[in-house]
């Protein structure tokens, strides 16, 4: 993921007499389990340390998918059919179908909106890798061993680019809330696939020590997977009323501990 920080660690200037501050990079996560059901809200928080406030500058965002890895197969062609030897060609869709059903059964596993006959057709399937090369030979038309047919295909996952969602930001302890209404991840992130995921804020906004932030998402697409957002930003080591700052004595001493 991109960093929007530009600032690197380095002491801010102080008045003469009183020490100086430091900013450094940090960056505060969130993590989604996304379900792929539109409609299910889940609320992450992150509290600011006791140490100093923290500053964002840019929200930025990726999705790793949860994929399953299902291989299948037709296997070998039923014996009393005129055509006892099968290839590339000669398989129908309703056989990966078949197949598909059959290798879900028999490995224990229930449809889901990921891996159920109706996410096969919508997301697609592939040729297995593994005898993709073979199985492509003469056209498609050379003829395959038994274990081939078995693991001829496998099951593709959500494209990370199909994921949408809506967010939303609060600052607990203030109570503020930085938008009007949730924003759609597209119109406020950018696509997931690499294409600008993340964007500056208008203004960088402020937390202070010992804040909650709390992110609302809300699923709109049937992506299934994690989603991590984080919050770019930096610290201000050494501000007043704080653990990282120097209290000061009267007459100008600098008390140590």
């Amino acid at each position: 993921m991109i960093s929007a920080v530009r600032r690197t660690s380095t002491d801010l200037s102080a008045p003469s007499g009183r020490p100086a501050r430091r900013a450094i990079p940090f960056d505060h996560s969130f993590r989604y389990e996304l379900t792929g059901v539109p409609g299910n809200v889940i609320n992450g928080v992150v509290t600011v340390s006791i140490e100093a406030s923290f500053t964002a500058v840019s929200i930025g965002y990726g999705v790793v998918p949860k994929v399953q890895p299902i291989v299948f197969g037709p296997g070998p062609a039923p014996v009393f059919t005129n055509q006892p030897i099968r290839n590339l060609q000669s398989i129908t869709l309703g056989d990966i179908l078949q197949s598909l059903d059959r290798q879900l059964v028999a490995t224990s596993r229930t449809f889901s909106r990921e891996t159920g006959p109706e996410a096969v057709l919508k997301n697609g399937i592939k040729l297995n890798p593994d005898v993709a090369e073979l199985s492509l030979q003469n056209n498609g038309l050379v003829a395959l061993r038994d274990d081939v047919l078995g693991r001829l295909f496998q099951v593709v996952g959500s494209p990370p680019e199909s994921i949408q969602f809506k967010y939303a930001i609060f600052d607990e302890g203030s109570g503020r809330e930085f938008q009007s209404e949730p924003i759609l991840s597209i119109a406020g992130l950018g696509s997931a696939n690499g294409e600008r995921p993340f964007r500056y804020f208008a203004r960088p906004i402020v937390f202070r020590p010992r804040s909650t932030i709390r992110m609302e998402v809300t699923e709109i697409s049937d992506f299934v997977g994690e989603l991590h957002v984080s919050l770019h930003g930096y610290k201000v080591l050494g501000e007043p009323d704080s653990p990282t700052g120097v209290a000061q004595r009267r007459g100008g001493r600098v008390s140590r501990r």
